[in-house]
């Protein structure tokens, strides 16, 4: 049971929760940049939440499926279609023999996911199927999916989907909350202040592996060189000239700039739905904040 890419998307990947406990030994954690979305296109097909999926970003393409399955689209809001008729969100949807799903650009957000009933069928790297472009391994082939790959899926089984299951998850990419980060205090009160006070801007020169972000110059209170130590997702950094660069889920495991904040867990999703262009403030939160509001979000999506 296969799906073939007959039209490949802008950035079409194979994601789960990623590849996480190895950042030690340089591994970075990568998966599904919007978890949280990941996980309800699992969920609405009474799948594990960990299952593979297909990440589609900023516009998607056209895939066949060779026999029956049935499929969720969550996320960004992407047009979709097949045999003419549009697809919904968060909904189980019943694909035949020969089908054809065609995805087109998003109308907000950068990111949606495709997942089908029981996951897609890809060799596990380290416990996890999750595509790396970097280091070109896990996922398929560690690369993008092209026009004619054939994704397999496995045969599904009769199960009951929670179709009117409902998940209220804060999407709002205006605000970024996000905590002190290691080096807080490094930065005077007047700078702290800015950066928790003015807006910020998506570059185009983002990626998974970071959020670089246009906004008023931040610097620290000394000259003094940082020693190289290890970077957390999430972390932003403030680099030599005073940008700001969130690390993503394709970060590198160690940095040396100073980082300034912390992203909290809970808002991790929204920046994986950040593109281009995009405006947002970051806004201070307490670590028992922090905590609270991401167990309550974990508790939504059991």
């Amino acid at each position: 049971m296969k799906m073939t890419v007959i039209k490949q998307g802008f950035q079409d990947l194979v994601q789960d929760l990623g590849r996480d406990g190895y950042t030690h030994i340089g591994i970075s954690p990568t998966g599904a940049a919007d978890k949280v979305s990941m996980k309800i296109a699992n969920l609405f097909l009474g799948n594990h939440i960990n299952d593979a999926v297909l990440e589609i970003t900023l516009f998607g393409g056209t895939y066949l499926f060779d026999m029956p399955t049935t499929i969720c689209l969550s996320g960004s809001h992407f047009p979709a279609k097949i045999r003419g008729d549009e697809v919904p969100f968060n909904k189980p949807i019943t694909i035949q023999k020969g089908d054809i799903l065609s995805i087109g650009g998003s109308i907000s957000g950068a990111r949606c996911y495709l997942a089908v009933q029981d996951g897609f069928n890809v060799a596990d790297l380290l416990g996890s199927s999750s595509t790396h472009l970097m280091s070109k391994s896990g996922g398929f082939r560690g690369r993008n999916l092209q026009k004619e790959d054939q994704l397999a899926y496995n045969k599904p089984e009769k199960r009951y989907f929670p179709i009117d299951r409902k998940f209220p998850i804060d999407y709002n990419r205006s605000i970024i909350r996000a905590t002190p980060g290691l080096q807080h205090s490094l930065f005077d009160k007047p700078t702290q202040e800015l950066f928790f006070s003015k807006e910020y801007t998506v570059s185009h020169q983002s990626n998974r592996m970071g959020i670089r972000i246009h906004g008023p110059k931040i610097q620290k209170r000394t000259s003094e060189d940082m020693i190289t130590e290890g970077l957390p997702l999430g972390a932003v950094q403030v680099t030599g000239n005073g940008d700001s660069i969130i690390t993503f889920v394709d970060h590198q495991t160690t940095g040396g700039y100073p980082k300034i904040a912390n992203v909290i867990a809970a808002d991790m999703h929204k920046v994986g739905q950040l593109r281009p262009g995009d405006m947002f403030t970051f806004e201070l939160m307490t670590m028992d904040k922090a905590e609270t509001l991401y167990l309550a979000q974990e508790q939504i999506l059991k």
